[in-house]
């Protein structure tokens, strides 16, 4: 496209010289300060050359503006990368501790068939204490129980023998 503009840009200055040549006569240019009488060859070069220099610095003021603008873009540009390269990084830095979350290994739950629970068919059978998981520490309620008659010295079968039936 910019070999079209200089093919252009050529025949549109030959045709200039051809139309100035043609016309060598002198001319009077009259100015706001004064007048002057100058050779009409050289009115139409210069009126040509100022028209040129014009457009070139429009040209130039605009390649100026885009070249700032472009700038301020690439460095906006290399600012979101960076942010974009950190948020990978906590990405993977969270994807990796999500995983070492979920891969503690949980204890799984042991699977019995109603037969070996000895479950009814007619409702859900709770799991007898001796399958519940037991803190370190924690004791099952029976033997709570039993450490609390023998501390008070009850014998085994006399839970109830202080309530009254209602």
């Amino acid at each position: 496209m910019s070999s079209f503009y200089l093919i252009l840009a050529l025949v549109f200055s030959l045709i200039i010289a051809i139309v100035a040549i043609a016309n060598t006569e002198p001319v009077t240019v009259n100015y706001l300060f004064g007048r002057a009488d100058v050779s009409l060859i050289v009115l139409i070069l210069g009126s040509a050359f100022a028209g040129a220099l014009v457009m070139g610095m429009l040209t130039l003021f605009r390649s100026i503006k885009a070249a700032l603008a472009f700038r301020q873009l690439r460095q906006e540009k290399e600012t979101l990368q960076k942010q974009v390269r950190e948020l990978e990084n906590d990405k993977v830095f969270l994807e990796a501790e999500l995983n070492k979350v979920l891969s503690v290994p949980e204890e799984p739950e042991p699977e019995f068939t109603e037969s070996e629970t000895g479950a009814e068919e007619d409702g859900p059978a709770e799991e007898p204490e001796s399958w519940r998981r037991k803190k370190p520490g924690q004791e099952s309620s029976e033997e709570a129980e039993e450490e609390s008659r023998e501390e008070s010295g009850e014998e085994p079968g006399e839970e109830g023998a202080d309530e009254k039936p209602s």
